[in-house]
């Protein structure tokens, strides 16, 4: 009996001190979460900033880091972060998207879709990136490759219904030859978003 109840003790020693270690590990990286949780978004900053002085490999703590920056469209830090995050962790699912974003975003359109196409070589099935991609084909005026894009994000995503509309305007965009196309096509955008009692199945898609 004494034999159990000292391994009990000696195990949950043990756990404590694990649980020590990792706090004390990690201590920069969970308060800036907590800070995060506060919306207190400039301690967040410092602490996550302090967690990459720590461990310069901290793949999470750099992704947060750029979250934030992103979210507060300060593009210039944001790109910087990504960029030490990608030297470290080239295959990050995310950040290859958001690197893409903060390009586009600032316009440069030719490192936005380099960036985006590695972001679909690690997911073939990223609409996010398929969407953006045609979002930059409709801003250089190449709306038949803009449709093209739009269509792949449907097939992958048919609840994406709001791509209809974008598909609409680059059907208008083509001129006279597809103005029957966009009619149609914006009527349907409008049927498949439409949340009256009539339709209220939609809301919920």
């Amino acid at each position: 009996m004494n034999l159990k109840k000292n391994l009990s003790l000696l195990i949950a020693i043990s756990l404590s001190i694990v649980l020590i270690l990792y706090i004390l590990q990690h201590r920069y990286t969970l308060a800036a979460v907590f800070y995060q949780t506060l919306q207190q978004q400039d301690r967040a900053i410092d602490n996550f900033k302090k967690a990459i002085e720590q461990d310069q490999r901290d793949a999470y703590a750099y992704y947060q880091l750029g979250l934030i920056y992103k979210k507060r469209k300060d593009y210039t830090n944001a790109e910087k972060t990504y960029n030490h995050l990608l030297k470290i962790f080239p295959e990050h699912p995310f950040a290859n998207y958001d690197l893409g974003y903060i390009y586009r975003e600032k316009k440069m359109y030719e490192k936005a879709l380099e960036q985006y196409e590695k972001a679909l070589e690690l997911d073939h099935e990223n609409v996010f990136a398929i969407l953006d991609i045609g979002f930059i084909y409709a801003e250089r005026g190449m709306y038949q490759e803009a449709e093209q894009e739009f269509r792949k994000v449907l097939a992958i995503d048919p609840s994406h219904r709001y791509v209809l509309w974008d598909i609409a305007v680059a059907y208008e965009k083509m001129g006279m030859k597809e103005k029957e196309r966009a009619e149609e096509q914006y009527k349907y955008y409008h049927e498949m978003t439409d949340c009256s009692f009539r339709k209220i199945w939609n809301c919920f898609n």
